[in-house]
């Protein structure tokens, strides 16, 4: 996947978890929706003022936003912790069961 298509995928993973639309952020960086969503496709690259202020509109460092594996390693620790939880605490795991099992899935 090219540095474009991650760095894209990244901005729109983070504007997500922060409940924001593509119209908020673009506002908030001046841009319109229509330039953010080709850059979050990883159709257009961020001039280095643009990755600035997106940057603040997100209050994450530039860092953050180019770290491609964080979200991939964040969310198989997640499920790992989770799972190590559950194993650890019958109870929890008893009370997990029985919402389960009452969705209609």
């Amino acid at each position: 996947m090219s540095i474009k298509k991650k760095l894209g995928n990244r901005i729109r993973e983070i504007r997500t978890n922060r409940s924001l639309t593509q119209e908020a952020l673009a506002e908030k960086v001046n841009m319109s929706a229509k330039s953010l969503s080709q850059i979050e496709l990883g159709n257009n690259f961020v001039s280095a003022e643009t990755l600035e202020e997106i940057c603040l509109a997100l209050n994450i460092t530039p860092k953050a936003l180019f770290d491609f594996e964080y979200s991939e390693i964040t969310k198989e620790n997640s499920i790992k912790e989770i799972v190590d939880k559950l194993e650890n605490n019958p109870n929890l795991l008893k009370i997990i069961y029985k919402i389960v099992s009452v969705l209609d899935y």
